[in-house]
């Protein structure tokens, strides 16, 4: 999978909200943020910050703020304000021609899983990285991975003697279960032909990951993977009569006993989150050296 450029002190980051809306001091603080980084943010002023509902605009809106930037040769990423819904209304909308001739990085998490699933639908990859609203709820070493990867994308994996000698030779996709299950049966889900699969989510009844996990076993894309990575699932709910399965009763359900599966990935909607080079290279031994554990 092609890889967008590294970027370069001053490079432009277009600060865009293709999913929530997002009130102006998220708009000041994501451009600050980018600016203490070393990069220019490329953003609109306060009055031509559309919002349609929940959403940063109209999908139409949305679409030709991220097209934009795509056609934009100085802008080499987008960063998404926040998550919540409204991302996969924009796959039509999008433009590849622009984005697959000089790749522009795609930076966010949670809802953003949409739109990397679209690059990678494009055989390009993405940075899984907190969005602006997030930022600062990370520790700070969450927060230079994310400005350190964008620099330098794709470090040479370390694996320890004891790692599968093949594990650094696995590309890494995948996201937030929800929205890729939402995906299932579309053109943009990705393709998990020999990669390690990602999850992560929050806010979701055990009878819901459930159901989400089985939809994955019925369309066969565990058979298909070379592991599974798993992250921080918070704020799990149970009905008054429990569901009767924990997260590892699901997973143990409905994953085939040969498919490894890496837990404690330091990504997801709790108090870590590390980047992740959707698209690159990925070797979990040397993620969690580096990066730590999410448990």
């Amino acid at each position: 999978m092609q890889l967008p450029r590294p970027l370069v002190p001053g490079d432009a980051i277009a600060l865009v909200t293709p999913s929530r809306f997002a009130d102006d001091a998220v708009w000041e603080a994501a451009a600050a943020a980018v600016t203490a980084a070393g990069f220019r943010p490329v953003f609109p002023p306060p009055t031509d910050r559309p919002r349609d509902g929940s959403l940063g605009g109209t999908d139409a809106e949305r679409a030709a703020a991220l097209n934009r930037a795509f056609r934009d040769p100085n802008i080499r990423a987008v960063w998404a304000l926040r998550g919540g819904y409204g991302a996969a209304r924009l796959l039509p909308l999008l433009e590849s021609e622009p984005f697959t001739a000089d790749p522009t990085w795609i930076i966010g998490f949670s809802d953003i899983t949409a739109l990397h699933a679209w690059a990678a639908h494009h055989g390009v990859g993405a940075l899984h990285a907190p969005v602006a609203l997030t930022l600062d709820r990370v520790p700070s070493a969450d927060r230079t991975a994310l400005w350190h990867t964008l620099l330098n994308p794709t470090p040479t994996p370390t694996p320890t003697p004891t790692s599968n000698s093949n594990s650094n030779s696995n590309s890494i996709c995948g996201g937030n279960l929800s929205v890729l299950y939402s995906l299932l049966g579309t053109p943009w889900f990705p393709k998990v032909d020999g990669q390690w699969l990602f999850f992560e989510d929050l806010d979701e009844y055990m009878y819901h990951l459930d159901r989400m996990f089985l939809a994955f076993r019925l369309a066969g894309v565990f058979d298909r993977i070379a592991g599974l990575a798993l992250g921080g699932f918070t704020e799990l709910h149970d009905h008054e009569v429990p569901f009767g399965r924990d997260l590892a009763g699901i997973v143990r359900d409905h994953v085939p006993a040969g498919v490894p599966v890496v837990w404690g990935v330091p990504v997801g909607h709790g108090d870590r989150n590390a980047t992740l080079v959707l698209g690159a290279p990925w070797d979990p031994e040397s993620y969690l050296r580096t990066h730590g554990d999410a448990r």
